[in-house]
């Protein structure tokens, strides 16, 4: 229809920087939120009983040494029953040589 000159081209095209610019310094709900955890992020972790991935690993190396663990503590178990039913075996080997 109506052709725009390029003078108002720019005005508009200045507009649309202007409501970036703006809206980067209009405090807004989300940013105060944002800089409220950016501030307070250690704190929160700590009173909200947080898991960080830090922790995760190191649970998950705690895991797998119990896991190892465990394992061999049943293995030992099943040697020691081994043994102690060798020990009965042979006892009541002696009681009836009497």
């Amino acid at each position: 229809m109506f052709e725009t000159s390029g003078n108002t081209r720019k005005i508009f095209q200045n507009l649309t920087s202007y409501q970036t610019n703006i809206s980067e310094r209009v405090p807004t709900f989300d940013r105060k939120l944002d800089s409220f955890f950016e501030r307070n992020f250690e704190t929160i972790i700590d009173e909200w009983g947080l898991v960080t991935e830090t922790d995760i690993k190191g649970y998950e190396q705690k895991l797998d040494f119990l896991s190892y663990e465990v394992g061999r503590l049943f293995t030992e178990k099943d040697n020691l029953k081994k043994r102690a039913d060798s020990i009965e075996k042979a006892i009541s080997d002696l009681e009836a040589r009497k």
